[in-house]
């Protein structure tokens, strides 16, 4: 197993999304390869923890050295107060992208379902603009989004577009805690709908633990094997 390596970053930019949610976006040095679905691992100096990393999937590759990474503060947490106190213009210690949560040679042959929760639409988030701006890729996509409140939807606008855009694409943002125009409640009623015929398909899941094993086991019991469910934990 190698040994990890970490780089230098620039805070570029800061958008400060809810006062618990914030996106950065870092500058690396020089031009780095990135798959859509990756994470990198940021290391902490002085971390009050027996592990002096956090890993934070990336939401967006703007450019051949830039990306961004999506944050939800956890008061009890130990790095990412840390990350709410930095500034633009300030520095981390990153490592280069990693992980095989991407999209493979078998994604582009099926229909595809994302299903997450919270900051978890990140990592979907860049596979989406990957597969519908740049692979042209024809089957549908469809994107179920589980948040407390309308606050907390994530790139809003930019689903939305992207579904008036491309005909192939469906999004579906469900809120538990808060009444509004769209869906409300579980997004497991939502995705099961669409799954009554148990139509050929590929999963992508992330997000809280809980969701995650309840929808991996919703899948399995209509049919599902587990080479057909892809799963990344955040919580």
């Amino acid at each position: 197993m190698h040994k990890l390596e970490f780089y230098t970053v620039k805070i570029s930019d800061i958008i400060i999304e809810t006062p618990i949610i914030k996106r950065f976006f870092l500058t690396f040095d020089s031009p780095i390869i990135f798959q859509a679905g990756q994470f990198i691992i940021l290391k902490f100096e002085g971390l009050k923890h027996q592990f002096d990393t956090r890993s934070y999937s990336i939401a967006d590759f703007t450019c051949s050295n830039i990306l961004e990474i999506c944050i939800s503060l956890k008061d009890e947490g130990a790095a990412t107060p840390i990350l709410f106190e930095k500034k633009i213009g300030e520095e981390l210690c990153s490592s280069l992208p990693q992980g095989r949560f991407v999209i493979t040679e078998e994604a582009v042959l099926k229909p595809l379902f994302f299903i997450c929760t919270g900051t978890g639409v990140a990592p979907f988030r860049s596979m989406i603009k990957e597969l519908l701006l740049y692979k042209f890729f024809t089957k549908s996509i469809n994107l179920y989004f589980g948040c407390r409140t309308r606050e907390d939807i994530l790139y809003f606008e930019e689903f939305k577009l992207l579904m008036k855009t491309y005909p192939n694409f469906k999004y579906f943002p469900i809120l538990s805690r808060e009444k509004w125009e769209g869906e409300t409640g579980y997004v497991h009623p939502y995705y099961l709908k669409e799954l009554e015929n148990k139509p050929d398909a590929l999963f992508y899941l992330c997000g809280w633990t809980t969701m995650l094993k309840e929808t991996r086991d919703n899948l399995k019991a209509i049919g599902y094997e587990r080479k057909d469910i892809k799963v990344e934990f955040y919580d």
